[in-house]
């Protein structure tokens, strides 16, 4: 593990990467845990206008990750298309700032700030940079270079409400915090990202485009990310029935809430690392499996917990299992196509629309027929027959035939 930690932190490209996703997502948990609070009380949005905003935003994002993935594997300059997402991350958060009208954010969120995203570029450059190595030595670069991403939402969303309590500042400058991380990134971009990093190789055009489109549709393929989607839910399921376990039901406060929220966030670095070192002996589906049961088994003990203490107590199963399921599956991904990474990497927006989509649902029954904690252990039960699933997937669906990408 320390020889792959010094290989990055040696390596000219691949440590302005780890400063550029550390930043970016510096970007993110700058603005969006504030949100619904800055549209709807600040904006006078209504609720149904947001949620719309918010699903529209939701779709541009998922085109535009599996877009920018796949075109990232013939793509001429990296660089230059980083330094553009970037400058419209400045212009999108920018423009929120100084009209500050409910038809502005709306209209960032849906054509501007969804572009502002630099994460699959990194992470198909990244796997690129480390094309030399085995695939679980790479994959354990890619876990460390996605270890920034945890560190910043650790840091950056109690700093910015730090500052803006202290400070009397309105809520509506987290937007000109977050054009001026995004004005950083773009900084970083042109100043220290080689001009010499690597470009990807396959011939690009919209032939190439669509038959990528039509690999990622394949069963074998689709099957993989289905399975490994629903295991992922079980994460995003937490995200909405944590902090109402904590409160509604075990009577706690939102400091309790916080304070799990934040620990669960700190402790997904180390095991991160942790995971990164073992995927050389584990390998991607073992370690997702082996992720699974562990967050599968958190959610188990929520369910079952009477006092907020016993729920705080689950901070390092929760950390364990979470940091395995938020690092693991790109690599797994990107090992389904051999020499294309941006290929690989176009499937996590998709895993994402799927889980919080898989998500959304599981909350909408469980809390309909069953308690919050019921709920919690429905999404356990999804977890491990998910788990199962790939299981079964990985042994019968072969995966598609190399000579289909010529």
């Amino acid at each position: 593990m320390l020889s792959t930690i010094r290989f990055v932190a040696r390596h000219p490209v691949l440590r302005v990467y780890a400063l550029l996703l550390f930043v970016s997502a510096c970007a993110g948990g700058a603005m969006h845990p504030y949100m619904a609070l800055v549209a709807i009380d600040t904006l006078n949005m209504s609720g149904q206008g947001f949620a719309l905003t918010m699903f529209v935003s939701t779709l541009t994002s998922l085109v535009f990750g599996v877009t920018i993935g796949i075109v990232s594997d013939f793509a001429g300059n990296r660089r230059r298309m980083m330094a553009i997402l970037m400058a419209l991350g400045v212009a999108g958060a920018g423009l929120i700032w100084l009209v500050q009208s409910a038809w502005m954010l709306a209209l960032s969120m849906i054509v501007i700030l969804p572009f502002a995203n630099i994460a699959p570029l990194v992470f198909a450059g990244t796997r690129m940079e480390a094309d030399e190595m085995a695939p679980d030595e790479a994959a354990s670069v890619n876990s460390i270079i996605r270890t920034t991403m945890s560190a910043a939402w650790v840091i950056i969303p109690v700093a910015v409400a730090f500052v803006l309590q202290t400070g009397g500042f309105g809520v509506m400058n987290v937007w000109l915090v977050t054009a001026l991380l995004f004005a950083v990134c773009l900084g970083l971009v042109l100043l220290f990202l080689p001009k010499t990093a690597r470009a990807g190789t396959a011939q690009g055009g919209l032939a190439v485009y669509f038959a990528a489109l039509k690999e990622l549709a394949h069963p074998g393929i689709f099957l993989r990310l289905a399975a490994v989607s629903l295991i992922v839910a079980g994460e995003w399921l937490n995200g909405y029935l944590q902090t109402l376990v904590i409160k509604t039901t075990l009577g706690g406060s939102l400091s309790d809430a916080g304070f799990m929220a934040s620990g669960v966030a700190l402790m997904e670095i180390p095991f991160m690392l942790a995971w990164a070192a073992g995927l050389r002996r584990l390998g991607a589906v073992n370690t997702i499996l082996a992720g699974a049961a562990l967050y599968a088994s958190f959610l188990v003990l929520m369910g079952s917990a009477t006092e907020v203490w016993q729920v705080h107590a689950l901070i390092p199963l929760a950390g364990a299992g979470a940091a395995a399921l938020l690092s693991v599956p790109l690599s797994y991904f990107q090992d389904l196509f051999p020499g294309r990474p941006g290929l690989g990497t176009s499937l996590s927006p998709i895993e994402g629309f799927i889980g919080t989509g898989a998500a959304a649902a599981v909350f909408a029954i469980g809390t309909h027929v069953t308690t919050y904690q019921g709920t919690a252990f429905i999404g356990a039960g999804v977890m491990v027959a998910s788990a199962l699933l790939l299981i079964a997937i990985e042994r019968c669906v072969p995966l598609p035939d190399k000579s289909m990408a010529d």
